[in-house]
C-alpha cells in the first residue's frame, strides 16, 4: 500500500501520468475524501467553516479537497525562500504534514522536513503534553458569556519548573466585535451572522485572572486523557487555525461548537452537533465526560477553581458562630488588623479567621488602584497577620458539588395538566430551547437564577390552541449576599421580554410584556434565597399609558433537598390608570432522574387561580 501511496504522490507532479492511471487517481481520491483530510480542512457537508482564503494553497480549496490536496503536497514540496522557514507551508500546516507523513512516503519523492522556530516556539519546543478544557460559568452581566465559555489550556511539562500552569498558552474562540458595540446590537447581528470569529492565543493567566477575579465567574477544569500522538497532532492543528475567520452566529456557530469540532479531529464521537439549532458549552463538556477514548474515559481529571467570590463564600461558611463575631469585628476596625488578638482561638480556628480576612479583602481590593484603595492595605496587613502564626495542619481544599458536566441538558419542553377556576380543564406545552430557570439552576449555573431564550408556553383545550406565554429573553440574575461583610452587597435584577396572556382567566387575550426590576436578596438559611424587587413594566395590546405599571415583587426560593427546590413569588402591580393586580405563584420541582422532573404549580391574580402538574424532559 506504501507504494500505491507513493505513486499517487508522485502522481501530483506528473499531471500526464495522473491522467493515465485512473487507479492511482481513485486512490487519491480516497485520501481526500478521509475523515481526517475533511476534519484538518475544518469541512461541513461540502463546505469548509473557514472563509480565510489564507487557509487554503487552492483557490477552491474550501469547496474541493482533492484539489487541495494536490496543491498542499506542491506547497510541502517547495524549497524555503528569503531563509524564512517560517513562512514555509509545512510550518504553517504542521497537522496536515504530520498526518501526511503517516498516509504517503513523502520522503521518496523529494519533500524533507522543514524546522519551524515560531511552531517549536508556540509549543514551547514540543512540551504540551496534555491538552484541558476550561469551563467559566455563565457571566449575566454580559450577553456574550451569558451560557458560560470554553478555553483550551496546553498543558506543559516545565522539566526546569521555571513556570506554573498560569503561563500555560490557553486556546480561545470568539467573536471579534469592535470595543464600543452596543450589547443589544451585538446580539441582534451575533444572530444573524455579521460577525468574523477566530480561534487566539493568549497566557492562561489572562484568562484565569479575568474570569475568577474580575468576573467573579468559577472554572472547571477537564484534563483529556489523550496519547501524545494525538495531543500533538491536535496542537498542529491549532496552530493552524489561529486567526483564521470564521463566520460567527450567537445560538450554533458559537465557541462550543467550534471547540467541540476542534476536539473532534482526534475522537470517534460527536461533541458537537451541526443540526443542533443553538449549543451550549456545559453540552460540550457534558459530551466529553461521557466520551470514551481507547475504552477508557476520556477525561482523566476534573478539577474546580472557584472564584473570589466563592472563595471567600467556602472560607466563611467553613466558620462557627464565634468565629464570625471575631471577624465581623476586625472588618469593624481594620487599622487594628495587625493588633488583632486571636489566642482564644486553636490555631487551625485563627488559620481558617485570617485565610477568610484575607479573601475578603482580595475581593474587595482593587489592586489597580494602588494605595489609593485602602482595602489594599488592609489586605497586606492581613497577609502579615497570616504569616506571624505558626504553621499547622492543612486546611480543607475548596469544592464543588456541581460541576457542569453532571447538569441537566440545555434544552427543556414539558407536559401540563391544569385546572383554572373560570377557563376549567385544559393541557400546557412548554418549550425552552434554552437554558434553565431558578428550580434547576444547578450544575454550572448561577444559583437562585434564570436564563432562557424563545421559551414558549402553549396551552390547548379541545377545540382552542392559545399562547400563553413568550419570553424572547428572560433573565433572573440572583445575587445571595452570603456574609454580610461591609462591601459585599450585591444588587439582583430581571428582566422579561415577550408576549402573555392579559390575565389568568383569558386564553385570547394576548399582549405584549415588558418588565424589569432591581432589588435586593440574602440568604435567610444556607440554599433559601429571599429577594425583594422594585420595578415596572408593561402589559398590553398597543401602546396605551394605562397599561404600563409600577411594581413590588417578593421571591423566595428554596433548595430544599438535592433533588426537590421550590419557588414562591408575590407581585403587586399598579397600572398607571389606577388598577391594581396581586399576583402569587408557588412551584415545586422534583427531579425524577437526571434529565427527568416533575412540576407542581399553583398561581392566582385577581381573574382567576390555577393549579397545575407537569412532566418535564431535558435534552
Amino acid at each position: 500500500m506504501n507504494r500505491l501511496f507513493l505513486f499517487c504522490s508522485i502522481l501530483l507532479f506528473c499531471p500526464f501520468l495522473q491522467a493515465k492511471n485512473t487507479h492511482a487517481t481513485t486512490e487519491l481520491e480516497k485520501l481526500s475524501s478521509s475523515d481526517m483530510w475533511l476534519k484538518l480542512l475544518v469541512y461541513a457537508d461540502d463546505q469548509s467553516y473557514i472563509r480565510s482564503p489564507k487557509f487554503f494553497f487552492s483557490k477552491d480549496g474550501n469547496s474541493n479537497p482533492l484539489a487541495e490536496l494536490s496543491a498542499t503536497l506542491s506547497a510541502f514540496a517547495k524549497p524555503v525562500e528569503n531563509a524564512d522557514p517560517d513562512s514555509h507551508a509545512q510550518c504553517k500546516f504542521p497537522a496536515r504534514y504530520t498526518w501526511l507523513k503517516q498516509q504517503i512516503d513523502i520522503s521518496s519523492v523529494g519533500i524533507t522536513d522543514v524546522s519551524c522556530p515560531q511552531f517549536n516556539q508556540f509549543t514551547q519546543q514540543q512540551s504540551v503534553n496534555s491538552v484541558s478544557v476550561i469551563f467559566a460559568t455563565g457571566f449575566l452581566a454580559n450577553p456574550a458569556s451569558y451560557y458560560g465559555h470554553l478555553l483550551l489550556k496546553l498543558n506543559t511539562e516545565d522539566k526546569f519548573k521555571h513556570q506554573n500552569t498560569l503561563q500555560d498558552t490557553a486556546i480561545n474562540f470568539g467573536a471579534d466585535i469592535p470595543l464600543d458595540e452596543n450589547m443589544a446590537l451585538y446580539v441582534i447581528k451575533g444572530i444573524i451572522g455579521l460577525y468574523d470569529a477566530s480561534f487566539t492565543q493568549q497566557e492562561y493567566f489572562y484568562h484565569e485572572g479575568n474570569y475568577r477575579e474580575s468576573e467573579l465567574r468559577d472554572l472547571w477544569e477537564y484534563e483529556l486523557a489523550l496519547e501524545q500522538q494525538d495531543t500533538n497532532l491536535l496542537v498542529g492543528h491549532i496552530w493552524e487555525l489561529l486567526d483564521a475567520d470564521y463566520t460567527y452566529y450567537f445560538f450554533n456557530r458559537n465557541c462550543a461548537f467550534h471547540m467541540g469540532e476542534l476536539l473532534q479531529l482526534v475522537l470517534n464521537s460527536k461533541l458537537a452537533d451541526s443540526e443542533r439549532l443553538w449549543m451550549t458549552p456545559q453540552s460540550v463538556v457534558q459530551n466529553l465526560s461521557a466520551t470514551n477514548y481507547n475504552n477508557q474515559p476520556l477525561v482523566r481529571k476534573v478539577k474546580y477553581h472557584p472564584s473570589r467570590q466563592s472563595r471567600l463564600y467556602q472560607r466563611f461558611s467553613f466558620l462557627n458562630k464565634q468565629q464570625k463575631t471575631t471577624l465581623f469585628d476586625i472588618v469593624g476596625k481594620p487599622e487594628n488588623i495587625a493588633k488583632s488578638d486571636l489566642s482564644a482561638f486553636a490555631l487551625i480556628e485563627q488559620h481558617q479567621i485570617v485565610d477568610t480576612l484575607i479573601d475578603y479583602y482580595q475581593f474587595m481590593r482593587k489592586e489597580e488602584d494602588g494605595r489609593s484603595d485602602i482595602n489594599n492595605n488592609y489586605y497586606k496587613q492581613s497577609v502579615l497577620l497570616r504569616y506571624q502564626l505558626p504553621t499547622g495542619p492543612a486546611i480543607e481544599q475548596f469544592n464543588s458539588d456541581s460541576p457542569p458536566h453532571l447538569g441537566n441538558k440545555s434544552s427543556y419542553s414539558s407536559v401540563q395538566v391544569l385546572h383554572n377556576s373560570e377557563l376549567g380543564f385544559y393541557g400546557q406545552i412548554a418549550l425552552r430551547p434554552a437554558y434553565y430557570d431558578a428550580l434547576d439552576a444547578g450544575e454550572g449555573h448561577v444559583s437562585f437564577s434564570a436564563l432562557s431564550m424563545g421559551e414558549l408556553v402553549l396551552g390547548f383545550t379541545d377545540n382552542h390552541i392559545f399562547m400563553k406565554d413568550l419570553s424572547l429573553l428572560k433573565i433572573e440574575s440572583i445575587r445571595a449576599n452570603k456574609t454580610g461583610l461591609p462591601g459585599d452587597r450585591n444588587y439582583s435584577w430581571y428582566i422579561d421580554i415577550g408576549a402573555a396572556q392579559r390575565e389568568m382567566s383569558c386564553n385570547n387575550c394576548e399582549a405584549i410584556k415588558v418588565n424589569s426590576g432591581i432589588g435586593y436578596g440574602f440568604e435567610g438559611i444556607p440554599e433559601l434565597n429571599i429577594t425583594g424587587f422594585v420595578g415596572g413594566g408593561y402589559l398590553g395590546e398597543n401602546i396605551n399609558t394605562d397599561d404600563g405599571y409600577l411594581s413590588t415583587k417578593i421571591i423566595s426560593t428554596w433548595y430544599a433537598f438535592e433533588r426537590f427546590s421550590s419557588r414562591l413569588e408575590f407581585e403587586q402591580r399598579f397600572y398607571s390608570g389606577g388598577k391594581k393586580d396581586f399576583l402569587t405563584k408557588l412551584n415545586g420541582r422534583y427531579l425524577l432522574q437526571q434529565n427527568l422532573d416533575i412540576r407542581v404549580s399553583i398561581a392566582k391574580d385577581q381573574s382567576a387561580n390555577e393549579f397545575g402538574l407537569s412532566f418535564g424532559w431535558y435534552w
